[in-house]
């Protein structure tokens, strides 16, 4: 395990190898939230290592978070975080699929930096561990569309910002779940090397913060 320095954000990480590293995706989501200032709760799936509830926590002091990730030893890398950095008192963490465990969703937003890459002969090679933070299922959008449909029979009053790939993700797509009476919006777009990423926020139920 290391420990990572993050000086834009003013803040720490330890990382272990097994638990996903921050990458462009990921700074691509914190520089792009457009989040309400009076926002009281906020849940994040797929923590990792923390990097995004603890950056939102220094900045909205007067929000409460709550994170998931499946994976057990990141659990417990982001509890040692939240500490590290000093927002330990305002995130509550979760080992848990997704928010499986959780019967009431009463969050005004809900982020999820998911895994979206479709399975192929070169990730079915990879460690199951990593193939958890990477694939999204065969074409690479079953999980996050599994979250959605959830989200829309649980009748809660959310907004989801998510992270498409142009890997595993076109306007089609958009259009099945617009079709769903969910609202879904593209708010931003980044354009790299291999791919493009486009941050969506869908709102569920009434919520429109």
């Amino acid at each position: 395990m290391v420990r990572y320095n993050f000086p834009e954000y003013k803040l720490e990480l330890d990382i272990p190898e097994e638990v996903y590293f921050p990458a462009e995706d990921t700074f691509f989501l914190i520089r792009n939230l457009n989040l309400n200032n009076n926002i009281k709760s906020v849940y994040e799936i797929g923590g990792g290592s923390g990097i995004i509830s603890i950056i939102l926590a220094k900045k909205f002091e007067k929000t409460r978070f709550l994170v998931s990730d499946i994976s057990s030893t990141a659990t417990r890398m982001i509890r040692s975080n939240c500490k590290l950095n000093g927002v330990d008192s305002r995130i509550d963490v979760v080992c848990m699929d997704k928010l499986n465990a959780i019967r009431h969703l009463s969050p005004e937003v809900i982020i999820w930096n998911p895994p979206y890459l479709p399975e192929d002969s070169e990730t079915k090679k990879l460690p199951i561990a990593d193939k958890l933070m990477l694939t999204g299922g065969k074409r690479g959008y079953e999980e996050i569309f599994e979250l959605i449909i959830s989200l829309q029979n649980s009748k809660a009053n959310t907004s989801l910002y998510t992270i498409f790939s142009s890997i595993a993700w076109d306007e089609v797509n958009c259009e099945e779940i617009r079709e769903l009476g969910i609202r879904l919006e593209i708010t931003k777009e980044l354009k790299l090397f291999f791919e493009k990423l486009y941050l969506a926020r869908i709102d569920f139920g009434d919520y429109n913060g």
